[in-house]
């Protein structure tokens, strides 16, 4: 491993952190730990971290309201939520909140260790890639906002940006909604849900000049969407 990432897990089941710990140790990364969300957010704003790794159901403040925290401080910064709560709509909730994947216990330590360099991939792309231009919007990968040139400004989630990205990375085909569900939210294809159509509804707020006649995502009955625009990465 080139880099030594940082990972912080924030988990009151010490069982379960040592046995992350340990086995993340033993990938190559450095890892510290957190007992509870306050302890969690302290050490996000004090150390360099690389990702986090965060428990939902913490003692006191649990993991939603220190990831608003933590989005609040850096909105950037990766963050894997470890939960038991295993519904469709627990997990979109947490994507929401900003998450950039979600993992419900019990888990095998394979599929953790996928997610964990999955999510240090994208990150290492957000770094390689500061801005992308979208027509005459811009998505500034630092501060994770849409800036429009007429000067208008929004703030997007972490998985706003993972989407963005897939689909620049795939432009100019046709992007199902089940490959989607299993490459940027982690979901079984298969499931009934209009996550998908959410998501591309609010991404066009931001990018498109009249969301309801998109220029650059453009809806494909009974397929998906087809990315058409041309992506200048260069700032």
């Amino acid at each position: 491993m080139s880099i030594r990432w940082r990972i912080l897990i924030v988990e009151d089941d010490q069982a379960l952190a040592l046995g992350m710990h340990i086995n993340l140790e033993a990938e190559g990364y450095e890892v510290i730990h957190a007992l509870n969300a306050e302890k969690g957010i302290s050490l996000v704003e004090g150390s360099s971290i690389d990702l986090v790794v965060l428990d939902l159901m913490l003692p006191g403040m649990d993991g939603i309201e220190a990831l608003k925290h933590i989005r609040k401080y850096n909105p950037r910064l990766p963050v894997l939520i470890l939960t038991a709560k295993s519904s469709t709509e627990d997990k979109v909730e947490g994507l929401r909140a900003g998450a950039d994947d979600y993992l419900t216990k019990p888990f095998h330590l394979e599929e953790f260790l996928l997610r964990i360099k999955r999510i240090l991939d994208r990150y290492e792309w957000y770094k390689s890639c500061d801005i992308l231009r979208i027509g005459d919007t811009k998505l500034d990968f630092n501060t994770l906002e849409i800036i429009r040139s007429d000067g208008k400004v929004s703030r997007i989630t972490p998985h706003e940006a993972n989407l963005i990205q897939y689909l620049t990375e795939h432009q100019d085909r046709i992007v199902t909604r089940a490959e989607l569900l299993k490459n940027v939210w982690g979901l079984d294809p298969e499931i009934e849900t209009r996550t998908v159509d959410t998501f591309i509804s609010r991404i066009r707020r931001y990018i498109e000049k009249d969301p309801s006649r998109p220029e650059h995502i453009i809806s494909i009955r009974s397929k998906g969407y087809r990315y058409i625009a041309r992506i200048d990465q260069t700032g």
